[in-house]
């Protein structure tokens, strides 16, 4: 599983090198059709040394040097156009004008063009199936949760919607509130699709993305810590824990479901914690109800879910299993 910005920083190097031995070609094409250009580029090279003197002596004869670059630029203008080729011909090729190919924009954030080249990289790390891949805000269908019984005299469809609109604001501000959820209620009452919508939605907009069980999760970490991996199944485990750790958003499904043992509840804390500590967002959803996490997993890791993550119930009929009726 290689990272989605090696992916996409390589393929931006490929872009620059595109691009230079494109104007390698055409510089070639130019000096074979026009031989004298090579001595204005020799002329406009000597030019730049001494304009480079110039300034170390104090300005000295920098209206000549600014002169003879003037009519060597000339020169070869004239020669392009006799050429019929435009002006610009031989300036630098870029591919993206606004970060100039570099994939950060002049106040150091990532260019859009960084950003599309992530994107369609992304997805084949976050281990999404591809049905969640389907799940978005735009076709969830809150009219699966009307006509159900209310939930201490609120609707099941009104607290659902205010849950969507917590993952909206969380997917849309992604980048700046640095927020964990913990999404909690019985099974099939919509907490993975919820999850599914928030990646796809995170996806988008240029960040990583990694789903998992709780239980594959913790087997993939106890294994490795255990050496009971293959040399050929040891790297690749190796960086899908680093990934857990490093990814934009981690979401960590059924939590509660694993085998429990004294190394996967420390294991899952180390995880959760530091995740807070190096303020990297983090979805955990669950059958269980915050306080039951205590009773299951010890006050040190419920302290930290109660404590960093903002609580996001559901309730509610199995959906999976009215659709199914």
């Amino acid at each position: 599983m290689e990272s989605a910005y090696s992916i996409a920083n390589a393929e931006m190097e490929k872009i620059r090198r595109d691009n230079a031995e494109l104007l390698r070609k055409r510089e070639a094409e130019v000096r074979e059709k026009a031989p004298e250009f090579a001595e204005i580029e020799a002329e406009l090279s000597r030019c730049g040394i001494a304009l480079s003197r110039c300034f170390i002596d104090g300005g000295i004869d920098l209206e000549t040097i600014k002169n003879n670059i003037r009519t060597a630029r000339a020169k070869k203008a004239k020669i392009l156009k006799n050429l019929g080729l435009p002006e610009n011909y031989l300036d630098e090729i870029f591919s993206c004008k606004k970060c100039r190919d570099t994939g950060f924009d002049e106040n150091g954030h990532r260019c859009e063009c960084l950003k599309k080249l992530i994107s369609k990289n992304i997805c084949t790390n976050s281990n999404l199936t591809g049905i969640m891949r389907q799940q978005t805000f735009n076709n969830f269908d809150l009219k699966l949760f009307e006509n159900q019984p209310d939930i201490n005299g609120h609707s099941v469809a009104e607290i659902i919607q205010r849950a969507m609109k917590k993952a909206i604001s969380f997917s849309e501000n992604f980048e700046d509130t640095k927020r964990n959820i913990y999404m909690y209620g019985d099974a099939g009452t919509g907490k993975t699709y919820m999850s599914s919508c928030i990646a796809n939605r995170v996806l988008e907009r240029g960040f990583t993305v990694y789903y998992q069980s709780a239980f594959k999760m913790l087997d993939i970490l106890e294994k490795l810590k255990f050496g009971r991996y293959d040399d050929d199944e040891q790297a690749q485990a190796e960086y899908t824990v680093k990934y857990i750790y490093d990814v934009d958003l981690l979401i960590i499904d059924d939590v509660g479901t694993e085998f429990i043992t004294a190394y996967s509840t420390a294991a899952l804390f180390d995880i959760i914690n530091s995740r807070l500590t190096e303020e990297k967002s983090t979805i955990i959803s669950s059958n269980l109800s915050p306080t039951k996490i205590t009773d299951l997993y010890g006050t040190r890791l419920a302290s930290r879910i109660m404590g960093s993550y903002e609580p996001m119930r559901f309730v509610g009929r199995d959906l999976r299993r009215m659709k199914k009726d």
